[in-house]
C-alpha cells in the first residue's frame, strides 16, 4: 500500500512538472528576489502534505515583508497539521571544482513565538522528496522577526543541471517564514560572514568572521541607510575588527564588508547590509549630587528605541491599578510586546566623586503578579549608551511586586568624572507593564533640599498675566509661572548643592510694578530677588548636610490632626514634629517620630494651630519645615434619629471643609431644586477646589439598611462630586469612605439613590466632595435618608416606556439613549423611590446589541412595582459593508453566565477581561477557535474583553447583568 502511494504521488508530481512547463537552465551567476514576473515563474511550488504552499507576494506586516525591493516568498504553517511545503528552483548549471556561494535572507513572524523549520537541499530532479539531495543549510528553530542572511559553499561532485530546493516543515502553529534575495554564484574570494557593528554616538565597533585570510586584507564600507551597495573602494583594513569613527549621533547607517583578495583585480562580494543606528548625543549639563529625579519634567534622560520591542517611556498613564507613578504624576514605563525586551533608558551625566561610597535609591513594580515576573539590571558606565564600559550594580530578573518596591543600592566609581545610569530591562514577550520612578543619588556628604519661589504682588491683586520662568541647570523647572490672585503664593522646587538657578521675566499685557519675586534657600534666607527683571547671574544652590522634610501636610478635623510628610534624604535617627497654637514661634524642640506620619489628639475646636518637622540626623538637626497653619473645624450638629430630611431651607448645623483656599461650600438662592436655597461650593476662577459638606450626625444601627437620596446638577461640565458616609466629620477620615461618584454635567437637577448599612451602631456623617475646576461648581439639595423597612407600602405604578431601536455610526461602541419613567401612587409617595436595578439609565451610552433595562418601585427596601423594557441599538451598515466583523463573533451581550467569543479563521491564543478602572478581572488562556468565558462571578457591570489572536487584538464592551 505505501509503495502504491509512493507511486501515485510520484505520478502526480511529474504531471504537475509536466503541465507547469520546463525552461532552459541558467548559467551562475544566478539571483532571484522575485520582483518580476520571469522571476517567480521560475520557480516550483509544491504541497506534499497538509499546510499552506509557498505563495509570492508583496504584503508587509509586522510578522512578514520583504528583505528589499516589494516582492517576497512566504509561507505559512497550519495550526492544526503544521506544514510541508516545497520551493524549487528550475535547472541550474553549475560546474564540478568550483566553491560555489550560496546567500539568501530568512525571517520568521515573531521572536518568542511559533518557531518554524526549514531546509536547504540541493537536486539533480525536481522531486519535492529529502531522498538523494544534498543538505546545503537547515534550522529547525527559526525565531526571529527580523531578516537573517545565510551564506553558504559548496562544491557539486559533477557538472551538471542542478535544482535549489527550499523545504518548510513547521510543527502545527501559526509561524510565517519569508524567503527574499536568493543569489548563487562562483566564489572565487571568500565573503566575509558575521558582520557585527556595536554603536556609539559617533563611532561602531565593527566586525566580521572569515573562512580564510585573504592576501590583501578587508575593505569595509559604510554608508548613510537606504543608499545601495558601494560603488567604490571602502576603508582598507588587515584585522577583522575596527572601531569606525566619525559618525553622526542619531543616524542611521549600513555596513558592507569585502575581502581582498588580490589588491585591484579580486574582490568578493560586499557583504549583505548591516543596519545600525547610533545613540543620541548627550547634551545636557552634568547634574550634581545629590541627584533626585522624579520625572515630572522633562528629565534629559535618553530612552534608546531597540531593534526590537518596545522602548521606555515617560508617560503620566495611570491605570489606578496596573500601572501608574509611584508618586507625583510622571514614570517611566515599559510595555510589552510580542517580541521579548531589551530596551535601555540612560540618565543624564551625573558627576561622581571617586572612592566615594554611592548609594543609589528608586521605586519599581510590575503590572503582574507572580505569572510574569519582569527583569530589570542597573548598570553605571562613562558612556551614556550600552557599551563595553558598563557596569553592572543591580540585577533582578524575578520582579513580580504590583505596587511600588523601594530599593537602594551602593557603589563606588574608580575615577571622579561624568558617569550615567542606564536602566535595562530584558523582560520575556506579553509580560505586562515594568515601571520605575524617584531616582535617587547621593553620596554621604551631599543632600538635596528644597528651595522656593516666592511671587509677591503689592497690591494683593496679583501679577495680572504676567508671567516668568525659573531654570536649573539650564533646564526649565517653572514656565509661564503667574499668580492668579492674592499678595503672596509660594513654589517649591529641588535642588543640590551646585546647582545653578536662573530666572526669566516674561511680562505681560498689564504693567508689572507692582510685582516682585524671591528665591528663598532651605534655610528660609533670601538669596535672590527681581521685579520685572531676569536673574541671569547664576545663583549657586547650597544644600545642608541634613535636609529637612519636604511636602509636611496637616490633615485636620475638629480635635485631632493626622501630619504626613516626605524625605529627600532619609535621616538616620528619623523626625521631630511639633503642634502648636499658632504664632508661638520656631520650636526649639519636638515630639520623637521614627515614620513620616504622626496623629495628634486633644486639639480645641475652632482654634488656629501651626505645624513644624525636622530630621534628626543622629549628629544635627535639620531646619524646621513650617509652619503649616490649619484651623480646627466646628462640631457638626448633634446626632438625630432617622429619618432625616434637609433642604437648605434653615439652619441645620452642616460644617464645610476647603483643602484648597476659597472654595467652601455655602448656602444659596439663586438655583434651589425645590424650596428656596441650595448648597453650592462657592467656586472661583483663580483655584480648582477639593471642597467639602458634611452634615449634622445621624443615628444608625448595625446591620440596619438605610437609604440615601439626594438632588445634584453643575454649573459647567465635568465636575467630579462624590459621596461619603463615616464616623467623622472631617476630609482625612471621609476620604476613605466614598460609596458614590460621578463626574457631574447636568444643568438641571438629577436625583440619587444609594444604599448603606453600617457595620456598627454609632453617630456617622454624610460627606459631599467637590473637586470642581476653577470656574465650576456643583450644587445638592433635598437630602432624605431613610431607614429601609417601617410603614406598608402604598400602591404604585410606573408608567412603562415600550421597547425601542436606534442606530448608531459603525464603528461606535453605541448611542445615547433617553427614555421617560414616571410613576403614581394612590396615596402619599413619600419613601417610594425607582431604583435601576438593570441595564443603563436614562442619557447613558448603551452599547450595540439588546439591553434590557428594569427599574424596581421601592418602599422601605419592599419592591412594589417593576418596570421593564428592551433597548436596542444597531449600527448603520454601508452597502459596502454588510457585516460587522467578519472575523470576531460574541454572545450573548448583557451576559449572565458564559460569554463565547468565537474568531473565524483564527486561533484564540488568550482573552482579557477588564473593568471600567482599567483593571484585569478575569484572564483566560484560549489556543482554539472558539472560547467560552465563565463571567457568573463578575459584578454587573459595563466590562471590556481583548481577544488576542498571533496577528491581532480585538475589543468589544460586554455587559454582566
Amino acid at each position: 500500500m505505501n509503495y502504491m502511494n509512493k507511486a501515485l504521488t510520484f505520478f502526480s508530481l511529474l504531471s504537475f512538472l509536466f503541465s507547469f512547463g520546463q525552461t532552459e537552465p541558467v548559467s551562475l551567476p544566478y539571483a532571484n528576489g522575485f520582483e518580476t514576473e520571469a522571476d517567480r515563474n521560475y520557480w516550483y511550488s509544491i504541497n506534499t502534505g497538509a499546510g499552506t504552499p509557498w505563495g509570492f507576494t508583496d504584503e508587509t506586516s509586522t510578522v512578514y515583508a520583504p528583505s528589499q525591493g516589494q516582492y517576497y516568498a512566504r509561507a505559512q504553517s497550519d495550526f492544526e497539521n503544521g506544514g510541508s511545503a516545497w520551493l524549487i528552483s528550475k535547472g541550474i548549471k553549475i560546474e564540478a571544482g568550483h566553491n560555489i556561494a550560496l546567500d539568501f535572507d530568512y525571517r520568521s513572524s515573531l521572536s518568542t513565538l511559533f518557531p518554524v523549520k526549514l531546509k536547504v537541499v540541493l537536486k539533480q530532479q525536481p522531486i519535492p522528496t529529502l531522498e538523494n539531495a544534498t543538505e546545503l543549510w537547515v534550522d529547525e528553530e527559526i525565531m526571529i522577526n527580523t531578516y537573517q542572511n545565510v551564506h553558504k559553499t559548496f562544491e557539486v561532485p559533477q557538472t551538471g543541471t542542478y535544482y535549489l530546493a527550499f523545504y518548510f516543515y513547521p510543527d502545527p502553529n501559526l509561524g510565517y517564514l519569508s524567503l527574499d534575495n536568493i543569489n548563487l554564484y562562483e566564489e572565487l574570494c571568500p565573503k566575509p560572514t558575521g558582520v557585527k557593528a556595536v554603536p556609539g554616538q559617533t563611532s561602531a565597533e565593527i566586525s566580521w568572521l572569515s573562512a580564510s585570510v585573504p592576501a590583501g586584507g578587508y575593505e569595509y564600507a559604510i554608508k548613510s541607510a537606504g543608499t545601495g551597495l558601494p560603488t567604490e573602494a571602502g576603508t582598507l583594513v588587515q584585522g577583522t575588527s575596527i572601531n569606525a569613527e566619525g559618525l553622526q549621533p542619531q543616524t542611521e547607517y549600513q555596513l558592507y564588508v569585502r575581502s581582498v583578495c588580490t589588491p585591484g583585480s579580486l574582490y568578493s562580494n560586499w557583504s549583505n547590509p548591516l543596519t545600525f543606528k547610533t545613540y543620541p548625543a548627550n547634551t545636557a549639563i552634568p547634574a550634581n549630587l545629590p541627584y533626585n529625579e522624579s520625572f515630572e519634567n522633562d528629565s534629559r534622560w535618553a530612552l534608546l528605541e531597540p531593534t526590537v520591542g518596545n522602548p521606555w517611556v515617560r508617560t503620566d498613564s495611570d491605570s489606578g491599578g496596573l500601572y501608574g507613578p509611584s508618586d507625583g504624576n510622571y514614570y517611566l514605563r515599559h510595555d510589552d510586546s510580542d517580541n521579548n525586551s531589551n530596551s535601555w533608558a540612560f540618565s543624564r551625566g551625573i558627576n561622581l566623586p571617586a572612592g566615594k561610597e554611592i548609594t543609589l535609591q528608586f521605586d519599581y513594580k510590575s503590572s503582574q503578579d507572580e505569572a510574569y515576573p519582569q527583569k530589570l539590571k542597573v548598570v553605571v558606565s562613562k558612556d551614556g549608551f550600552p557599551s563595553a564600559k558598563s557596569v553592572q550594580i543591580w540585577d533582578n530578573d524575578f520582579i513580580q511586586n504590583a505596587s511600588y518596591t523601594t530599593t537602594s543600592i551602593t557603589f563606588t566609581v574608580p575615577e571622579s568624572g561624568v558617569y550615567y545610569l542606564g536602566y535595562q530591562t530584558t523582560s520575556e514577550a506579553n509580560y505586562g507593564y515594568l515601571m520605575f520612578d524617584n531616582v535617587k543619588v547621593s553620596d554621604k556628604e551631599s543632600s538635596p533640599c528644597e528651595y522656593i519661589l516666592r511671587l509677591k504682588d503689592s497690591e494683593g491683586d496679583g501679577w495680572n498675566n504676567n508671567t516668568m520662568n525659573l531654570y536649573v541647570n539650564g533646564d526649565a523647572v517653572f514656565t509661564d509661572l503667574t499668580m492668579p490672585i492674592g499678595d503672596v503664593l509660594d513654589f517649591t522646587f529641588k535642588i543640590n548643592s551646585g546647582d545653578a538657578i536662573t530666572t526669566v521675566w516674561n511680562g505681560g499685557s498689564h504693567s508689572g510694578s507692582e510685582t516682585s519675586y524671591e528665591i528663598i534657600d532651605s534655610n528660609g534666607a533670601v538669596v535672590g530677588s527681581a521685579s520685572e527683571q531676569n536673574i541671569s547671574t547664576a545663583i549657586i544652590a547650597s544644600c545642608p548636610n541634613c535636609a529637612k522634610p519636604t511636602n509636611l501636610t496637616a490633615n485636620y478635623g475638629q480635635t485631632t490632626v493626622d501630619l504626613t510628610w516626605k524625605f529627600l534624604t532619609q535621616p538616620a535617627n528619623g523626625y521631630e514634629y511639633v503642634v502648636q497654637p499658632a504664632g508661638s514661634g520656631v520650636p526649639t524642640s519636638g515630639t520623637a517620630a521614627n515614620s513620616t506620619q504622626a496623629h495628634v489628639e486633644g486639639l480645641s475646636t475652632e482654634t488656629a494651630y501651626e505645624v513644624f518637622v525636622r530630621s534628626n540626623c543622629g549628629d544635627t538637626f535639620s531646619s524646621w519645615a513650617g509652619p503649616v497653619n490649619f484651623t480646627t473645624l466646628p462640631n457638626p450638629g448633634s446626632a438625630v434619629n432617622l429619618p432625616y430630611n434637609y433642604g437648605f431651607e434653615t439652619e441645620d448645623q452642616w460644617i464645610t471643609q476647603s483643602i484648597t483656599r476659597n472654595n467652601e461650600w455655602i448656602v444659596d438662592s439663586s438655583f434651589p431644586a425645590t424650596g428656596g436655597f441650595a448648597a453650592v461650593q462657592d467656586y472661583n476662577y483663580y483655584f480648582d477646589a477639593n471642597s467639602w459638606l458634611f452634615s449634622r450626625g445621624l443615628n444608625l444601627k448595625a446591620g440596619k439598611e438605610i437609604l440615601i437620596k439626594f438632588k445634584y446638577r453643575s454649573l459647567g461640565t465635568n465636575v467630579p462630586l462624590s459621596l461619603s458616609i463615616a464616623d467623622q466629620a472631617y476630609a482625612f477620615i471621609q476620604k476613605g469612605n466614598v460609596i458614590w461618584s460621578k463626574t457631574v454635567n447636568n444643568d438641571r437637577y438629577e436625583e440619587a439613590i444609594l444604599s448603606f448599612t453600617p457595620q456598627t451602631t454609632g453617630v456617622y456623617y454624610l460627606g459631599f466632595n467637590s473637586l470642581a475646576a476653577k470656574g465650576s461648581t456643583v450644587l445638592v439639595d433635598d437630602i432624605q435618608v431613610y431607614t429601609v423597612g417601617l410603614p406598608d407600602a402604598p400602591t404604585c405604578e410606573y408608567t412603562c416606556p415600550s421597547d425601542k431601536t436606534v442606530n448608531t455610526n459603525p464603528g461606535n461602541i453605541g448611542a445615547v439613549v433617553n427614555y421617560n419613567l414616571t410613576f403614581a401612587c394612590d396615596a402619599s409617595s413619600t419613601g417610594v423611590f425607582s431604583v435601576l436595578s438593570e441595564g443603563l439609565p436614562s442619557g447613558a451610552i448603551f452599547p450595540v446589541g439588546e439591553t434590557t433595562v428594569k427599574h424596581n418601585l421601592i418602599f422601605n427596601g419592599e419592591i412594589i412595582d417593576t418596570c421593564s423594557f428592551v433597548v436596542k441599538v444597531e449600527e448603520k451598515l454601508g452597502t459596502a459593508d454588510n457585516t460587522k466583523d467578519n472575523g470576531l463573533q460574541y454572545y450573548p451581550n448583557p451576559v449572565v453566565d458564559n460569554l463565547t467569543v468565537k474568531m473565524n479563521g483564527d486561533t484564540i491564543e488568550d482573552v482579557t477581561v477588564y473593568n471600567f478602572a482599567g483593571s484585569v478581572v478575569k484572564s483566560e488562556k484560549s489556543k482554539t477557535k472558539t472560547a467560552i468565558i465563565d463571567m457568573r462571578n463578575l459584578s454587573s457591570g459595563v466590562y471590556i474583553v481583548n481577544v488576542r489572536t498571533a496577528s491581532n487584538v480585538k475589543s468589544f464592551k460586554v455587559i454582566k447583568q
